[in-house]
């Protein structure tokens, strides 16, 4: 035993992280002889080593294996190495295609390692040395909306609100290079447009409706004026394309005038620029990633959520999953910290802690046994105690005043900004995707990759007005995403999800509530206890499980 701890820990000390199952491999190795500088450089371009990797690398070791061992390459079952897909219906072949090669499959830049959590203990066997503990804390709030938004509630407010959505995706459009001069509507019937010339024209969708004849027909508006868009039903893949499009929706429309119509022949929406750029950061820190706490509702899984505190503090005795804990640097919570009072009918048969502060001061109890080297980003969610229309502010001071007077935490709003180490995460608790979700042909609550993924192309949180999600007519809209994040964190749907589009990471952390009656009447089957943890420096991603099955609900 004492053999295979000393391998995993010069490996482990050389950046070559391995997975559980490689213990009993390294068992059988010859320790005083053999020359592990030889095996790290040959495994360095992996980023988690596997057993079937390792075996790989060891076949031209065998004069070191003891008692003449050798092995064969074989693959194995024992960790579940995942990339998370999405798996959405999209508008045409070439849509498809489009989206695909954008989402980024490379394991050079990602890997899931769903391996659960082991051995924790009080007694450990080898020294804990986190790195957070001599790194000073790099956080810049970019954006935080907490006490900015202000109205009187009139029909201006609504004007001034959509006029600055329509200004700020404009903007963005126009900073496409496929956009070109494009009209305003009001300036169509004195320009000198050739017959059967392809336009362009920028406007926010109105209406939406399908024909019988199998066609569509639609509306946008810019500050000019409106224009009715038809889409012949002999278009097919324009048609699907099309069912994409959302109200109060801003996208550029290409088609040909005839009379007081335009026939659509292809549309963009403003998107995110094409990218292969990687940003480096200097030190080897982490950030760990959960959402949907839930704290004071009888599914909350503390015993599970103290599995994380254990972790967190290098309570385990387990040398590669110790290395993990020992580069988290920072926690993001991503709302509803506690299940809140009021949120829906009867909720109250669904509480064990029945008065919001307690629920407050329960989770301050909770997140003060996380050592004060790791700082903790908490954004609001819709079960939190503060204004439910979105941009939401920061979880109220006089609800929350433990969490707000502890020194290692940020209480910001939803969504929020911050700079981390030179990363730009973009914060939000996805109140909107049940919207995105259900009026977005082939998106499902089940998979929030898919509403991830088509907020960022709309380049807006909540892209239509007046739905579920409700949304306050600000000045400015602050749910337009002008500046591209490097990492987009969410919660909400309770269920994880990974995936990379046009450079961007990301990461639905999913929850630490079992399954609820409602979620069972709605077949939601939550993922709890899986927490993200992605490595600032190498880009490495990893998704521990921290769920203890007999916290579930009898």
């Amino acid at each position: 035993m004492s053999s295979k701890r000393n391998l995993v820990n010069e490996l482990l000390k050389r950046n070559c992280l391995i997975t559980p199952d490689c213990y009993e491999i390294l068992e059988d190795v010859d320790d005083a002889t053999f020359d592990l500088d030889r095996l790290a450089n040959a495994l360095k371009n992996e980023l988690v080593i596997t057993a079937e990797k390792l075996r790989e690398a060891l076949q031209s070791f065998e004069e070191f294996l003891s008692e003449g061992e050798t092995f064969e390459s074989e693959s194995t079952n024992d960790v579940d190495l995942d990339q998370s897909e999405m798996d959405v219906e999209l508008s045409s072949k070439k849509e498809k295609e489009s989206l695909d090669n954008n989402l980024s499959t490379s394991k050079e830049n990602e890997t899931i390692v769903a391996a659960p959590i082991k051995n924790l203990s009080k007694d450990l066997t080898r020294q804990f040395e986190p790195i957070g503990s001599n790194i000073d804390t790099q956080i810049k709030i970019l954006h935080e909306s907490s006490g900015q938004t202000t109205i009187d509630g009139t029909l201006n407010d609504f004007g001034r609100y959509f006029s600055s959505r329509f200004k700020q995706l404009s903007a963005i459009l126009r900073k496409r290079g496929d956009i070109g001069g494009s009209f305003r509507i009001g300036d169509l019937k004195k320009s000198k447009i050739d017959d059967n010339e392809r336009i362009g024209i920028l406007g926010m969708v109105t209406t939406k409706v399908s024909l019988k004849n199998g066609g569509m027909l639609f509306e946008i508006e810019d500050p000019t004026g409106s224009i009715t868009i038809t889409i012949s039903a002999k278009m097919q893949e324009l048609l699907v394309k099309a069912g994409a499009l959302l109200q109060d929706q801003v996208a550029c429309f290409f088609g040909k005038i005839y009379g007081d119509r335009m026939v659509l022949e292809d549309f963009v929406f403003p998107d995110l620029p094409l990218s292969s750029r990687t940003k480096t950061v200097k030190d080897p820190v982490s950030v760990c990633m959960t959402s949907d706490l839930h704290i004071g509702s009888k599914e909350f899984l503390e015993g599970s959520f103290n599995n994380l505190i254990d972790f967190l503090n290098g309570r385990i005795d387990d040398p590669y999953q110790q290395t993990l804990a020992s580069q988290v640097k920072y926690l993001i919570v991503g709302g509803d910290v506690v299940e809140g009072i009021g949120i829906y009918p009867k909720q109250e048969d669904d509480l064990i802690i029945t008065d919001i502060y307690r629920q407050y001061d329960k989770a301050a109890e909770l997140l003060a046994k996380i050592p004060n080297w790791i700082h903790i980003i908490i954004i609001s969610g819709n079960h939190d105690a503060c204004r439910l229309a979105l941009p939401q502010p920061a979880i109220g001071r006089e609800y929350a005043p433990k969490l707000w007077a502890m020194k290692n935490v940020s209480m910001l709003s939803n969504p929020s900004t911050v700079n981390i180490h030179g990363k730009v995460f973009l914060l939000y608790h996805g109140n909107s995707f049940e919207d995105v979700s259900s009026l977005t042909p082939g998106l499902s609550m089940s998979d929030a990759n898919g509403p991830m993924i088509y907020t960022l192309r709309y380049r807006h949180l909540a892209p239509t007005y007046g739905r579920r999600s409700s949304v306050v007519p600000s000045l400015k809209d602050e749910l337009v995403i002008e500046h591209v994040p490097d990492v987009f964190h969410t919660g909400h749907i309770h269920i994880n999800a990974h995936t990379r589009y046009r450079g961007v990471d990301c990461i639905n952390s999913g929850t630490f509530q079992s399954q609820t009656d409602y979620m069972q009447s709605k077949n939601i089957n939550p993922t709890p206890g899986r927490v993200p943890i992605m490595n600032l420096q190498s880009g490495k991603f990893h998704e521990l499980i921290f769920y203890d099955p007999k916290e579930d609900k009898q």
